[in-house]
């Protein structure tokens, strides 16, 4: 990967993704649980975004290493690149969990037919699946997948927060204060 785009920072242009999307993620994961008459309008669309975001974690984490081996050490950049690692399997994790929640709940909808035109077509192609989501009741494994998704969701959003803090606090050490100074001036 480039180490910079149009002169800024692969790193900080790919973060931008990760503070955007997952937490959107994490935000739209939560109202799936929550409110059951939105899974069949923005299950798929949820799981793409998660997915995305979820891709850009490693992606950030790669083009911050990168960045930080041209930076001065720094216990600040530490704290950011130690955060950064708690953050990889939670965000992993939380979008296994979400890709459970949805395929388990596609597959209880699909006993009543109550799928859009994309699930539909899915289950359809897949006969054997078809047959088991009308053979099986899933309340108990999605009841459990929707409580994984929950926790993981909160963790992640808190994580995601945290490390982008100590990021901006990493980035912005002493610069504002002493760009204060030097307009007093």
């Amino acid at each position: 990967m480039p180490a910079t785009i149009h002169g800024s920072p692969t790193h900080v242009l790919i973060v931008h993704i990760v503070v955007v999307l997952l937490p959107l993620s994490v935000l739209a994961a939560l109202l799936l649980v929550a409110v059951p008459a939105t899974r069949r309008a923005y299950s798929i669309i949820t799981l793409g975004v998660a997915f995305i975001a979820c891709v850009a974690v490693p992606l950030a984490f790669r083009t911050g290493s990168e960045l930080r081996a041209r930076l001065p050490p720094s216990q600040l950049i530490s704290r950011h690149v130690q955060l950064a690692h708690q953050l990889l399997p939670l965000a992993a994790a939380f979008g296994v969990a979400l890709a459970a929640f949805v395929v388990l709940d596609v597959l209880q909808r699909a006993r009543t037919g109550r799928l859009n035109v994309l699930e539909r077509r899915a289950v359809d192609a897949a006969p054997t699946v078809r047959h088991y989501a009308e053979n099986h009741r899933l309340v108990g494994p999605t009841r459990t997948a929707a409580a994984l998704v929950v926790v993981l969701a909160i963790l992640t959003g808190v994580q995601v927060y945290r490390v982008g803090d100590a990021g901006a606090k990493a980035a912005w050490a002493g610069r504002l204060s002493n760009s204060a100074a030097h307009a007093a001036h």
